[in-house]
């Protein structure tokens, strides 16, 4: 078979492309070191506004989405861009180890080291900001939240002073103390709250929030979250406290902290009492986004969680929780509408047939209404990274360092930008 010269030069031509296509490749991973295995999902703008968003109307018409891979720069008419992550450089590896050292001395934990990647998050704007100028801007940052918010706190808190030695005012019970630098002092507090630790809520409704709010300035900020206390049953509660956040009345920045993934291998990731100390913590798949995930397999993680549907299938079938939801689940409400009412909910999955996002979905667009809440995006730049970052597999609620730094990070970067800028956060 003979080959005519145009066809050789188009062979030629091909050959040349896919050459420069695959030398360009190269020189954009050797540049910037791209943590792959994102889920899919994630991976197409309009999927990305649509699933991770819970398929939501209003989030797919906002205008006003976060794009760049932080969630943090607004332009309306730019592309939402995925979260990317790079490794560490040497000076960033040196900073993880006193921090790590530090957190150590804190909390006497020794899991938190788990990463064997060391990795960022990378964005379209400027390097995380130096903390000692984001935070000499504020007399007091006082964390209000869950056990998560408070690691986030010990990690700021290395951050801010690699040096810091555990004493009375470092303990998760009641934590404070003063950050000295160059323009002056700024206390950094933590107290905890949430369901785990008062089912009354009172924290919240009654005694720090309320002491915080009120006794605060313009030169404070008050962070908050206790989004993984709120299991299925608690939804309406969640609603309630994300309320009675974005209507306090207070001259300080509230920064809400955007609750956490869980990374358990569940229909969602979230948390079932069979496989706490027990089960491998996995990175969130296509299925777990939507609350369709595979659960445990009884081989890989030495547990059958399936038992625990006796926990979960009363919640599940309460006919005013799945009124509630609806909003979170046009996949399956837009299934049940085409079927008749006759239709059945997915009462087999463990623990829940919500979305992993459920939680800030239900938050997020009460606290964007206020003026005074700042929403610190985490949930898709956790995600984003591929990997599930656990304190210590047979926990996969509490995160690993690598994961803490770069919530820090979100929050200095926050906290960086004017205090009348309107965030809202990637989806």
């Amino acid at each position: 078979m003979k080959v005519s010269r145009i066809d050789k030069k188009r062979t030629g031509a091909v050959i040349a492309l896919l050459l420069l296509l695959t030398i360009g490749s190269i020189v954009t991973i050797y540049k910037f070191k791209v943590v792959p295995n994102i889920p899919s999902k994630l991976a197409s703008g309009k999927i990305q506004i649509e699933v991770v968003s819970n398929i939501s109307n209003e989030l797919a018409l906002d205008k006003t989405l976060n794009n760049n891979g932080c969630g943090l720069q607004e332009n309306p008419l730019a592309v939402p861009q995925l979260p990317m992550w790079i490794n560490y450089t040497s000076e960033e590896n040196e900073r993880f180890d006193q921090v790590l050292q530090c957190y150590n001395r804190l909390h006497k934990r020794k899991d938190l080291d788990l990463d064997p990647f060391k990795s960022r998050l990378y964005c379209e704007m400027d390097d995380p900001p130096e903390i000692e100028r984001v935070l000499s801007n504020y007399k007091r940052v006082w964390f209000i939240g869950d056990s998560v918010l408070y690691q986030t706190y010990l990690t700021l808190s290395c951050l801010a002073v690699p040096t810091l030695v555990r004493n009375e005012g470092i303990k998760q019970e009641s934590a404070s103390f003063m950050y000295n630098h160059s323009m002056g002092r700024t206390e950094i507090r933590y107290t905890p709250f949430g369901l785990l630790f008062d089912q009354n809520e009172l924290e919240l409704y009654k005694l720090s929030f309320p002491d915080a709010i009120s006794s605060s300035t313009k030169n404070d900020a008050i962070i908050v979250n206790a989004g993984l206390h709120y299991h299925h049953k608690d939804g309406p509660n969640l609603k309630r406290a994300a309320s009675f956040i974005a209507n306090a009345t207070t001259n300080a920045t509230i920064y809400f902290m955007e609750t956490t993934p869980e990374t358990w291998p569940t229909s969602n990731g979230m948390f079932t009492p069979a496989c706490m100390w027990f089960c491998e913590c996995e990175s969130l798949t296509d299925g777990r986004i939507v609350g369709n995930g595979s659960m445990v397999d009884y081989s890989s993680h030495r547990r059958n969680i399936t038992g625990d549907l006796r926990f979960h299938h009363e919640v599940q079938q309460d006919k005013n929780l799945q009124h509630f939801y609806e909003p979170l689940i046009p996949h399956l409400t837009s299934f049940k509408k085409k079927n008749s009412s006759s239709y059945l909910y997915p009462y087999d999955r463990v623990p829940s047939y919500l979305p992993a996002t459920w939680r800030n979905d239900i938050a997020n667009p009460i606290l964007k209404q206020s003026a005074h809440v700042k929403i610190v995006p985490l949930w898709l730049q956790l995600v984003a990274s591929g990997k599930p970052h656990p304190r210590e597999n047979g926990d996969c609620t509490h995160k690993s360092l690598v994961a803490l730094m770069a919530m820090n990070e979100q929050l200095l970067r926050t906290m960086a930008l004017p205090k009348s800028t309107d965030l809202s956060t990637s989806k």
